[in-house]
Parts: structure tokens; sequence; C-alpha cells
């Protein structure tokens, strides 16, 4: 039965075979399994970090070493920093970072490397040596008490560290001047160890250096600096030593090279301003002041040596102004915050700036504080006969002296 014209037809009809669809089927299995087979296990996990070769820390200290024969010690200090963050139980890594920021003048750090050199390695000469040499250069009477004991367990550990007879030699020369003997015996030694070590020659002509024997100490120097000439500190004592000698431009040359490769350092800077004060050249003496302040505006001291060096060339204003920061304290125009130096009677150069401060306010109409000031120091440092002097000089200038007076010590004079 058909019905003309219904959408219903009681005959079946065949369907045509499409053969090219079949093929297109077996083509998506065949590609459906190798991806599932050969792609997806090659394929790395979603959000999961890609696994990087761990590179040696053997590298990070070559690298490290090539830096400081460079005197790029920061960036030295930062390749043995990332040696140990691979391999944390070598103390040798720790050993020679501490080296480096002794040299780095990183004088904190570098102790606190050697101590965990120890916490490692208790029985290391070299870790006892380099802790001793940092507490050395850190000063005062407990770093250099500590200091010796350290240097003595190292020399104990092993007599024949060069490494350790230099530092024992340096330690002795700081601990008294009456170890000259034991001190020279110990850098010879060092240096018959081993004559390429630095750290040998440098201990060497530091012993010279401290028992005034300027010529012997250069040619120590020179011959550290002939294995690295590129560490500050050798350039910094060679000019001391070209200073000693009385070549005042050879030395400045020195300093200006130390500055140079520790450009963040106001050591260096400072020695440059004292040399040019040495000749009269107030003017530059004051210009490498002012950039050692610009380096660290938080130093009353640094201030103060400024605040000479103005005096010195008459900028009396300036003058007063920064050796009120070191004497007083106070806050600078860039908002920085400045302690004032302690008081410390033995020291000269704080007594220094405390009579050069209450001139510089004595010349400039200010001696209502000038005289407070000036009468403190007679009462402080009576037995000081540059200070008596000055202050002197400055009780004449507020009128409270006729100038043929002189105080005497212990004695306050009236107006």
């Amino acid at each position: 039965m058909y019905l003309s014209g219904s959408k219903w037809n009681m005959r079946r009809r065949r369907r045509r075979s499409r053969p090219w669809l079949i093929l297109i089927l077996l083509l998506l299995i065949a590609a459906g399994v190798y991806i599932e087979r050969v792609i997806v296990p090659s394929v790395p996990p979603l959000f999961i970090p890609t696994l990087t070769p761990t590179r040696s820390p053997a590298t990070f200290v070559l690298q490290a070493e090539s830096l400081y024969a460079a005197g790029k010690l920061d960036q030295a200090e930062e390749a043995y920093l990332q040696a140990i963050a691979i391999d944390p139980q070598q103390a040798a890594f720790y050993v020679a970072l501490a080296r480096t920021q002794v040299f780095n003048g990183h004088l904190e750090d570098a102790a606190r490397s050697a101590e965990d050199a120890l916490l490692i390695d208790p029985n290391s000469a070299q870790a006892h040596a380099v802790y001793a040499w940092a507490l050395d250069f850190q000063g005062g009477e407990e770093n250099l008490t500590k200091a010796l004991e350290e240097i003595n367990k190292a020399i104990q550990i092993d007599p024949n560290s060069a490494l350790a007879q230099a530092y024992l030699a340096e330690i002795l020369m700081d601990s008294s001047p009456e170890n000259y003997k034991e001190a020279l015996d110990a850098a010879q030694r060092a240096v018959q160890i081993d004559p390429n070590l630095l750290e040998a020659h440098r201990a060497l002509g530091y012993v010279w250096e401290s028992t005034a024997n300027y010529q012997d100490a250069m040619l120590s120097y020179e011959t550290a600096l002939r294995i690295n000439p590129n560490l500050a500190i050798l350039h910094i004592s060679m000019g001391n030593m070209l200073l000693n000698q009385g070549d005042t431009n050879s030395a400045i040359s020195s300093y200006l090279q130390a500055s140079q490769l520790m450009p963040t350092s106001v050591q260096p800077l400072q020695l440059i301003a004292q040399a040019y004060a040495r000749v009269g050249d107030f003017g530059k003496a004051s210009q490498y002041a002012e950039t050692a302040v610009g380096l660290k505006p938080a130093d009353p001291r640094l201030h103060g040596d400024l605040g000479r060096m103005y005096y010195k060339n008459n900028d009396l204003d300036q003058a007063v102004i920064e050796l009120e920061l070191a004497v007083r304290g106070g806050t600078t125009d860039q908002g920085v915050v400045v302690q004032a130096v302690p008081w410390d009677a033995a020291r000269s150069s704080t007594v220094e700036f405390y009579w050069t401060y209450g001139l510089a306010l004595a010349k400039t109409g200010q001696c209502g504080q000038a005289v407070e000031i000036f009468q403190a120091l007679l009462a402080e440092v009576r037995d000081d006969t540059v200070a008596v002097e000055n202050v002197t000089q400055g009780m004449v200038l507020c009128g409270v002296l006729q100038p043929t007076a002189t105080p005497r010590p212990g004695e306050t004079p009236t107006p």
C-alpha cells in the first residue's frame, strides 16, 4: 500500500553504502590510539615545573675563584653562596667564602661563615684560622682574645698550615708590639711553607709595617700584589707605605685604585681626603669626604671628617653643620638620622671633632655654645696638649681669655 503525498512510505528503500565514511572512522580510531600511547606519555603534566639539570657546586666554586682573582668580591661571595646552597655540607666552601668576605670588608659575615664551617668540621685548621682572622679584623679586646684562642687551635691541628701561620703573625702584632719577633717568625714561616700564598706575603708586610720598617713592608706588599693585583686591601696597604715614604701623589693613586675596586667602600675615600689634607689641598679633601658621606650618610664619623675638612678650607658654616651631626647627632637635609659619635677621651679623632666644632662655632659668632664645649674639654682632656692648645685659642676668640693667658691643666678659666 502506498499513500501518495504522505511522508509515510510502507515500502523500505535500500540505503547506499558509504565506504569513505568507514575509512574516516578507522583513521580517527588509529589517531586516538597513537595519541594515547605515544604523544600523551611524552607530554609533561600541566602546572608541574619542568625539571632542569642541577648545576654542579664545583662550577660555582670555579666561578667564585675567577671573580675573586678579578677583584669582583661581591660577585665572588654570591657564587660561593650558590655553591653552598647546592651542597651545604662542604666546610671548604664556607672557609673560602669567609676569606673572601674578610677581603671585602664584610667581617661579621666572615665570622659567621667560619663558624658554619666549624659546625661541619670542628677539626678544620683553616676554619679555625679564618675565624680568628675575621675576629682580629673586627677589633676590640674581646675579639682579639678569642682570635688568639682560635688561631692557636688552628696551629695545634696543623702547624704546617701557611694560612694559619700568616694569620698568627697578624694577630700577634695586633695583640702587642712586644710580639714582634714571634710574629716575624710566623710570617716568614708562612712564606717558606707556601711562597705563592698571598696572605703570607701580606702578613709579612703587615709585621714590617707595624714596626715602621716601611721599605721592607712595601716589598712584601708588592709581592702580594703580583699574586693578585685586584684586591683593594693591598692597594690601601701600598698607599699607606707610599704616604709614609712621603710620596703623596703615588699614595693617592693607590687609594684611587682601591676605590675603583671597591666603589661602595668609604675607606679609600677617607684616605684620599686625608692625603690631600696632608698637602694642604682642603678643597679636594672636602670633595672626597663629601663622597664618603654620600655612601654612608648615617655615619657620624664621616660627618666629623667632612666637618674638619670644611673647617680647614674655611667653609665655616658647612663645618658647623657637619660637626654638629658628629658631636650632637641630628637629621640631615635628606632626612637621614645621625647618632652622635660616642665620647671617648682616649680617641684623638673624637676629641678633635669637639674642639674643631667649638672653634667653628667661635668663628661664626656662636660663643655661648663654643665656651660650653671648651670648658667640658678642659675638664675631660686636660693632659691632651693639642686639645688644650686649640681650646685656649677658642677661649681667646670668644674673649674669655686674654691672648697671653693659658689655663692650667684641670682648671676652668673664669670670664
